[in-house]
């Protein structure tokens, strides 16, 4: 992104891996690699951090709709306001079909592709494609692993690839801790590395509360993020 010396947008990507099946449900919570219940999954997204000692305001929107048990539809855009670049915010969004290629009791594997779009990029285009390779394992009832390695290319020829890590835990039925880590290497800016811890409380009616802290964790400036987000349905 134009002026720009390090990128936000990690973050949502772990966001935006994660679905969750309902709160009071004996199945352990999903992870990105699974298709989000029916009805869907959403995840509104908020936050606010330092970054260059000015304030960083993000959004974002994570919709997931299943097809059937093994594909689904996503929507996800993000939109930064910010003073540190020469336009004052950044954009994107993804809109892309995963489908998963093997399951059993534990594991799934999963491929997802889709179209890109990224705000003003430098030396080209704003349109391309996105292609990821999701992993999860469920571990016992109460927990899981996901793995995700996506590569990004724009018109042009720009190229970025990221990995993001996810292992959830839920110590109640409507209780989900969550630590992640986010490598980047976007196709315009700064390589980064970044951690986030958050808690999510589920109500009875399934619907989530998240709050989280994000922060870099590769030696640069730590950027301390506070992350607020509400887990949802479609509609809800």
């Amino acid at each position: 992104m134009a002026g720009a010396e390090t990128q936000t947008r990690p973050a949502f990507a772990g966001l935006r891996l994660l679905t969750v099946v309902a709160a009071l449900s004996p199945a352990p919570a999903a992870a990105g690699a699974w298709i989000a219940p029916s009805g869907g999954q959403e995840i509104s997204t908020n936050a606010v951090g330092e970054r260059n000692e000015t304030i960083v305001y993000e959004s974002a929107t994570y919709w997931e709709v299943p097809n059937d048990d093994k594909s689904s539809i996503i929507l996800a855009p993000w939109f930064e306001a910010n003073d540190d670049t020469l336009e004052g915010w950044r954009g994107e969004a993804t809109l892309a079909y995963k489908r998963v290629v093997h399951r059993d009791e534990r594991n799934i594997v999963a491929l997802q592709a889709g179209a890109l779009w990224i705000s003003h990029p430098t030396g080209c285009g704003e349109g391309g494609a996105e292609a990821r390779v999701l992993a999860g394992r469920s571990i016992g009832e109460t927990g899981f692993v996901n793995v995700e390695a996506a590569g990004r290319v724009l018109s042009g020829g720009c190229e970025g690839g990221r990995l993001d890590i996810t292992a959830g835990y839920r110590p109640l039925q409507n209780w989900l801790t969550l630590g992640q880590v986010f490598l980047d290497a976007p196709v315009d800016g700064d390589d980064t590395v970044r951690g986030q811890l958050s808690v999510v409380r589920f109500g009875k009616d399934g619907r989530g509360v998240q709050v989280g802290v994000r922060a870099r964790i590769d030696g640069g400036a730590p950027e301390p993020t506070l992350v607020i987000a509400l887990w949802g349905q479609p509609g809800d």
